[in-house]
């Protein structure tokens, strides 16, 4: 349809789109898991969850090679004393620590196995690892027998039920990994592939002609995050970077002092952002495929990529539905009028 030729009473309709990328970052990170006496599991990792659900996605890897619920296992995060990682920022850091707990994980499994092979005391002792499996909580033999993790925590050494893995490399310094993650520059990018998010952002907008003011009544996306780790959380952070997005195509402005320099809606009375009344419903569809090129668990950009393409898209659908193209941000009813 031609610009300016679809409304419904005084409101012209627009339909809009745009495409979005965002670029896969990795920095190294460690990790540590312990069994307790009680025979249950501790994830422990200085990287940080800012409600993006970190908590939940390192207990469900941890889990996935370690033989019991996710539920089970507890994770404690945010404290630098714990093993090192890097901050929150690029959408890179459930790559990072997801990688480093796989690691961790896999080092804890073998750990246990051999343990329940070698202890004396072990109804399993002496019988081939290659025999063993771990589940439900308990190590099993294939004849029948089994150990299970609270029983083998009080047969083995203390020392011996905590291991540390992560994707440093093994002759990094100390001092080097310090440095790495308290600077998020040193981020890097894998090399052989361009490994990327990807987005396709559509929204209708309806603009009161007398009035200019405009309103997205529709947005849906089509979004590449590659493995979701856990596709409620992600669908969730989609959401939210969608509507940061509104807020930047439409109201989020820092009007500076031309005399001083200084911002003026420098609080949240004045600094515009979306509430809930602005949003409409969203509908994200998950189109990706895990990437193993791009991080060790699959998984690529979540957060940020929603943010992605969202203004463009809102900019076309004011195109299209006033005739009139606005190329600066927000985009405010005396920009169209």
């Amino acid at each position: 349809m031609t610009p300016r030729s679809m409304r419904e009473g005084r409101e012209l309709i627009g339909w809009g789109m745009a495409s979005g990328t965002y670029p896969v970052n990795r920095l190294p990170a460690e990790a540590k898991i312990i069994l307790t006496p009680q025979g249950r599991f501790v994830v422990q990792c200085a990287g940080a969850d800012i409600g993006t659900g970190t908590y939940t996605i390192l207990a469900q890897t941890a889990a996935d090679h370690l033989g019991v619920g996710s539920e089970t296992i507890e994770v404690e995060l945010g404290d630098t004393a714990l093993p090192r990682a890097g901050v929150a920022g690029g959408s890179q850091l459930a790559g990072n620590l997801t990688a480093a707990v796989n690691d961790t994980a896999k080092k804890m499994r073998e750990r246990l196995l051999a343990l329940a092979s070698e202890l004396p005391a072990s109804p399993l002792s002496g019988l081939p690892v290659s025999q063993f499996t771990l589940k439900d909580g308990a190590i099993q033999h294939s004849g029948g027998s089994g150990l299970s993790l609270a029983q083998l925590a009080t047969l083995a050494p203390a020392d011996s039920l905590s291991v540390k893995g992560g994707t440093f490399p093994d002759d990094m310094p100390q001092s080097e990994r310090d440095k790495i993650v308290r600077n998020l520059n040193d981020m890097s990018r894998p090399e052989a592939f361009s490994a990327h998010s990807w987005s396709a952002q559509f929204v209708e907008v309806r603009v009161d002609e007398d009035f200019g003011t405009i309103r997205v009544k529709r947005m849906v996306a089509a979004l590449d995050s590659g493995r979701l780790y856990n596709p409620k959380l992600a669908r969730s952070q989609w959401i939210g970077g969608m509507i940061m997005g509104v807020g930047q195509a439409l109201m989020e402005e820092g009007i500076v002092d031309p005399r001083n320099g200084r911002v003026i809606n420098n609080n949240l009375a004045d600094y515009l952002v979306p509430v809930n009344g602005d949003i409409p419903s969203i509908t994200t569809i998950n189109v990706g495929e895990p990437d193993f090129e791009a991080t060790t668990m699959g998984g690529k950009a979540v957060g940020e990529l929603g943010i992605v393409g969202v203004a463009a898209a809102i900019s076309n659908a004011v195109f299209h539905a006033t005739g009139k193209r606005v190329r600066d941000l927000p985009i405010t009813l005396d920009k169209i009028i």
